[in-house]
C-alpha cells in the first residue's frame, strides 16, 4: 500500500508492535521486517490505517487457536482446508498457511479489505497457485453465501452479533473445526449457545482483555 505522506501515518504505526503469537508465530509489521529477526516463522503484515496488524486481542487469540486447530487435525490430514471469513488484512489466512494449512480461501465483502489482504499474501507468499506443494490463497470479494465448500476448518473473527447472526452458515461451512474470535464478555454466552444449538461442542474457550475466543468442533 502507497503512503504518500509519511508524517501523517506517524500515528498508525507508532501504536503497531510485532508481537509472539502461540507456539510458532510472529506477526511482524512490515515497517519493522528490516530490523527484526526472532527463532519463530515471521509473518508480515501491512495494515493500513483502517485496518489491524494482528495485535489485537481477538486476532492473538483467533491465530493461537488456529494453531491448536492444525495441530489437532494434522496427524489424520496433512494439510487440512482452510476458510477464512471475512478475512480483512488476511492475517488468519496468512497463519494458517504458515502453520501447515492446505487449500486456504479467503474473502472480505469490502473492497478495501480485499486488497490489502492480497497484498499481505504477496509480501508473504501466499499469492498465486504455483503448484501442489505451494498452493497460494484463494481471495474474493463477496459474502458468505458465495461459499458453496466444506472446509476442515473455518475461522472467522468478527462482531458477536454478526457471528449470532451466521451461527448456522458457518456452521454448515465446518468439515471439522470452527475458530471464533471477536466475542465482548457480555455475548460470550449468546455465541457459545448459538453454536451449541447447531451441534458443535466446545474444545477450549480463551479469555483476554474482555474479549473471548472458542475453538469447537463438529460432533463430540
Amino acid at each position: 500500500m502507497r503512503r504518500k505522506n509519511q508524517s501523517t501515518d506517524q500515528w498508525w504505526m507508532g501504536n503497531v508492535r510485532s508481537v509472539d503469537v502461540g507456539q510458532r508465530l510472529r506477526l511482524v509489521p512490515y515497517w519493522e521486517s528490516a530490523r527484526t529477526r526472532s527463532d519463530r516463522t515471521e509473518l508480515i503484515i501491512d495494515p493500513g490505517p483502517a485496518f489491524g496488524a494482528g495485535d489485537h486481542p481477538t486476532t492473538i487469540m483467533a491465530v493461537t487457536l488456529l494453531e491448536t486447530a492444525i495441530g489437532l487435525l494434522q496427524e489424520e490430514i496433512a494439510c487440512p482446508s482452510l476458510l477464512d471469513v471475512g478475512t480483512g488484512t488476511g492475517v488468519l489466512a496468512i497463519a494458517g498457511k504458515a502453520l501447515g494449512a492446505g487449500l486456504t480461501v479467503a474473502f472480505d465483502p469490502d473492497p478495501t479489505a480485499v486488497f490489502s489482504a492480497r497484498r499481505n499474501f504477496q509480501l508473504n507468499g501466499f499469492w498465486g497457485n504455483r503448484n501442489k506443494e505451494t498452493e497460494g490463497i484463494r481471495v474474493f470479494l463477496g459474502g458468505l453465501e458465495a461459499v458453496k465448500m466444506v472446509f476442515d476448518i473455518t475461522a472467522a473473527n468478527l462482531v458477536a452479533p454478526v457471528l449470532v447472526r451466521l451461527s448456522q452458515q458457518l456452521t454448515d461451512r465446518v468439515g471439522r473445526l470452527l475458530v471464533l474470535s471477536g466475542i465482548a464478555d457480555l455475548m460470550a454466552d449468546k455465541v457459545v449457545t448459538s453454536y451449541q444449538s447447531t451441534g458443535l461442542s466446545i474444545v477450549t474457550i480463551l479469555q483476554k482483555g474482555g474479549w473471548n475466543s472458542v475453538l469447537f468442533r463438529r460432533g463430540d
